[in-house]
């Protein structure tokens, strides 16, 4: 398995850039209904302050998914922002952290996996209501014909007469 691991000893005041690429089976990547054909790519600075290390950066991947109205397979790109803190602490074993943005971890920690943090801020980016494009007319519900490729034959203006008289009403 993949691995987005970071050597915390080479981390300086001065601070430095960390890059990472993986494939989404390598970082145990999933999610029902998307794919992710593309590397996700991560660029991380890093500056370790006293015993704090700030770590922020960007993930940047495509996500595949279905167009919940057209049911067209497209891509997009997502570009999540990552940003959280390294505590570096004399305790023996990595604590809970009250705040998601703040890891607590032994001095002696040589290396930090940001792999889950990768993967849930993806996650967070994925829509609930993928739609290929605000735009999208999605499907004709008569004859299920991609309105966004052309008009179809279906003549969404008629009516159930049994309405007509309601109509008149309004049309005074």
């Amino acid at each position: 398995m993949g691995a987005m691991k970071t050597d915390l000893r080479n981390i300086t005041p001065d601070g430095c850039e960390l890059r990472f690429s993986e494939i989404a089976e390598d970082l145990e990547l999933t999610a029902d209904g998307f794919d992710f054909p593309q590397p996700i790519e991560v660029e991380l600075s890093a500056a370790k302050s006293g015993d704090e290390i700030l770590m922020q950066g960007v993930v940047s991947t495509a996500v595949e998914m279905e167009c919940a109205r057209c049911l067209e397979i497209f891509e997009m790109d997502i570009n999540p922002r990552i940003q959280f803190v390294i505590q570096l602490l004399d305790i023996s074993e990595p604590q809970p952290s009250e705040d998601d943005d703040f890891v607590i971890l032994p001095k002696t920690t040589g290396e930090y996996d940001i792999s889950q943090r990768v993967r849930e801020a993806i996650l967070l980016e994925l829509p609930l209501k993928p739609l290929c494009s605000e735009t999208c007319k999605g499907l004709c519900p008569m004859c299920g014909v991609n309105l966004n490729e052309g008009e179809c034959d279906c003549t969404p203006d008629k009516t159930d007469e049994r309405w007509d008289s309601l109509k008149q009403l309004f049309d005074q």
